[in-house]
């Protein structure tokens, strides 16, 4: 069977591919990869650009293995099967009466994915989506079941936040929640460098702040959210007619204006720039905070120390005027809150995430190696989900308790089943060998 990822970057041909039922069915699965020295792999919705789920041996996909499993109102608390996809969890949250405090701008994927690879909204009072879990139970390499909460095993719980599937198999994740509430968007156009000028007012001023800015534009779509004291809800044909159907429909459109016509994306860049949308709208948070994406795409992100956010952006900037590449996808600019997460891309500091985009079937590589060079120039780590040419030894350079990670790694998988030859290089250098 060959399973491709969203981005069309990754097809995986497994021996075994397999969607288990239990949790009984995934110690079965580890135990067998232990036995024949298999790696194994979990895929879920197949949102992450690098082969993090490549595996020639075992994948498994926990779809059959989705659902609200408990609430408790007193500690605002619930407890989810870990392949649930986060845009059916959210409406199951939402019927109990509460919210996610904070979200990414996609709701496809599985909350065990998202979490494990760092997966971010906006705010600054709010880091990766993973500072929001409270406990993890996870089938280590020797298929024993883990019941790991934050306050009885600090070092492994923090590890499991952001493990990349190195540690074992989520199999399920209990979240802090709060009562659910309404935001109020407000999205309006500013020239690129007010933007950059006035994020810190904003992010001090709204809940979340992010903007999106169309190289070789002067505009930028700047987005500002807050609680909303009173109850909203778009209707359904604006939600998915105009907002899903005919806004992707026409960034399909100009996407593959420019595929075909490569120097006409400056024109492209401009005009959609220009055609960007506002408004002020109120709805349910959850609706606020993820936006349909229909248009596929390659994309690339760092976290840039939040200090110098603006500066890696203007920097950006020039190399895109002066380079001119054929893009015709926006850029995106978020902040996220530090953490003490080993391999959170914010661990320590406060930083800002800038993401560059490509269209799947338009060249992206120059376009990339050139912003990856002022994001590594700037201390960058790059978001583990994303496209990122990084080394080994700009890894371990970047995150300081890396070590602490793999010795956690080492315990919980002796038998190396959650190794692959992509995360040994990335992680472990020529520390292990590419055929193990």
């Amino acid at each position: 069977m060959r399973v491709r990822n969203w981005g069309r970057t990754v097809a995986i041909q497994p021996t075994v591919y397999a969607e288990p039922t239990n949790e009984e069915e995934i110690v079965r699965w580890v135990q067998q990869a232990a036995k024949k020295k298999h790696t194994l792999r979990v895929i879920g919705a197949g949102h992450s650009w690098p082969p993090l789920a490549d595996t020639k041996g075992i994948l498994l996909r926990l779809d059959r293995m989705q659902g609200l499993i408990s609430v408790s109102p007193t500690q605002h608390t619930a407890t989810l099967w870990a392949g649930t996809r986060l845009y059916r969890a959210l409406p199951l949250l939402w019927k109990e009466g509460f919210s996610l405090s904070n979200q990414g701008d996609i709701d496809r994927q599985s909350i065990a994915g998202a979490f494990s690879t760092g997966t971010h909204g906006t705010g600054k009072a709010f880091g990766i989506l993973a500072t929001q879990a409270v406990h993890y139970r996870f089938v280590d390499g020797e298929g024993r079941i883990h019941d790991v909460y934050a306050d009885t095993q600090p070092a492994l719980f923090r590890a499991l936040q952001v493990s990349l599937g190195l540690l074992g198999v989520i199999t399920q994740v209990t979240l802090r929640v709060e009562p659910r509430f309404y935001l109020r968007l407000t999205k309006k156009l500013y020239p690129l460098e007010e933007a950059l000028q006035r994020s810190e007012e904003w992010l001090e001023r709204y809940r979340h702040f992010e903007f999106f800015w169309f190289p070789y534009s002067e505009k930028a779509a700047v987005k500002l959210s807050e609680k909303s004291t009173e109850a909203g809800q778009v209707s359904f044909l604006r939600r998915w007619f105009i907002d899903a159907l005919w806004e992707n429909g026409a960034f399909w459109a100009v996407n593959k204006f420019a595929q075909f016509l490569p120097s006409a994306s400056p024109a492209l860049c401009r005009f959609a720039g220009r055609s960007m949308s506002e408004e002020v709208r109120v709805d349910k948070a959850y609706r606020i905070f993820a936006s349909p994406r229909w248009v596929r795409f390659r994309e690339m992100e760092y976290g840039v120390p939040a200090a110098a956010g603006p500066e890696v952006l203007r920097e950006i900037r020039r190399w895109i005027e002066k380079h001119q590449p054929a893009v015709s996808f926006p850029i995106e600019y978020r902040y996220v809150r530090g953490d003490d997460i080993p391999l959170s891309p914010a661990y320590g500091e406060d930083r800002v995430f800038i993401a560059v985009h490509a269209y799947y079937r338009m060249p992206y590589a120059e376009f990339f190696r050139g912003i990856e060079e002022i994001f590594q120039a700037y201390g960058g780590r790059p978001h583990w989900g994303k496209m990122h040419t990084a080394s080994a030894e700009y890894i371990a350079q970047q995150y300081p308790q890396l070590s602490t990670f793999l010795a956690l790694q080492a315990q919980y998988d002796s038998h190396g089943v959650f190794r692959t030859p992509y995360l040994q290089a990335l992680l472990w250098g020529e520390r292990i060998s590419a055929g193990a």
